[in-house]
């Protein structure tokens, strides 16, 4: 399971026990002098699961070599595709949101701690935001603005800059411009294609 918050994607371990443990360990329920890293340790080890090594993965997205600026709503998406274990409607991809200036960071178990070692297809979207009916969990709806030229892994998997490997430490200074001006929109994106995303 991916848990989002305001965009940054935690791999939690697919349960959400995870999620209510580490509160009741952080809200004083657990010692009061763990630390939200012990908190989170103990979280993991009460649900019967692991955590997993995790390479920083951080940088700065450009648009035809600007950043991507105030755009209201609409917000500068970097995904991950993990073709080893595939996104479904219960563990979507691990994505956040750029700021203003481009700048991007993952995290999974700290702020900006990365993510889990492994080789990922970098995705981009422009998509907007907005909430589910009813509150809950925040979506991003289409159409990409990026006019959906990099928003496909069956694609970007084919393009050297876009396949990473994430080794510990991992990288803080990567650097992905992206061209669009002049370029025609693919129309019809293909299956596994962020259209949305949630």
């Amino acid at each position: 399971m991916i848990l989002r918050m305001d965009g940054n994607a935690v791999r939690t371990s697919g349960l959400p026990a995870v999620v209510a443990l580490l509160g009741l360990f952080v809200g004083g329920c657990g010692s009061g002098t763990q630390t939200a890293d012990q908190a989170l340790n103990k979280a993991l080890e009460t649900s019967g699961t692991t955590r997993e090594g995790v390479g920083k993965f951080a940088g700065i997205v450009t648009i035809d070599g600007k950043p991507p600026g105030d755009m209201g709503f609409v917000r500068t998406l970097v995904i991950l595709w993990d073709s080893k274990k595939p996104p479904t409607a219960k563990t979507p991809p691990a994505y956040v949101t750029c700021d203003e200036g481009g700048k991007f960071e993952f995290s999974t178990y700290g702020q900006g701690d990365g993510v889990p070692l492994g080789t990922y297809v970098v995705c981009f979207a422009q998509l907007k935001g907005g909430l589910r009916l009813g509150g809950g969990e925040r979506g991003w709806q289409g159409p990409d603005q990026l006019k959906n030229l990099y928003n496909d892994p069956d694609k970007n998997k084919e393009i050297k800059e876009f396949v990473v490997e994430i080794m510990s430490p991992g990288k803080t200074d990567w650097d992905f411009n992206l061209q669009v001006s002049g370029k025609e929109p693919v129309t019809a994106p293909g299956p596994n294609a962020f259209t949305t995303v949630h």
